[in-house]
């Protein structure tokens, strides 16, 4: 789901919001925290499939954990481009 009032874009120089503008409810600095909470949550996500399929060797059960420990890589990309995005200094 893409959430608009998390886009670090709206820091940038020259952003300028439209009516049709979702409401911005966070801080840069209250952004990069959530940023950084929700890599944390997709870390804790991925361990504990990890853990779901560390004694099986039920080959639905470790696909099922590969899937999750890409899906959750692949998030954690994407948020870690919004960082990035966000000017810190």
């Amino acid at each position: 789901m893409h959430q608009l009032t998390k886009e670090p874009e709206r820091f940038r120089v020259g952003y300028r919001a439209t009516e049709q503008s979702e409401p911005h409810d966070l801080t840069e600095d209250q952004l990069h925290h959530y940023l950084d909470y929700c890599t944390e949550l997709l870390s804790l996500v991925a361990k504990t499939a990890a853990l779901c399929a560390e004694d099986t060797s039920d080959g639905r059960v470790l696909d099922t954990v590969s899937n999750v420990e890409t899906l959750t890589t692949h998030m954690s990309a994407k948020i870690f481009q919004k960082v990035a995005l966000l000017s810190r200094g």
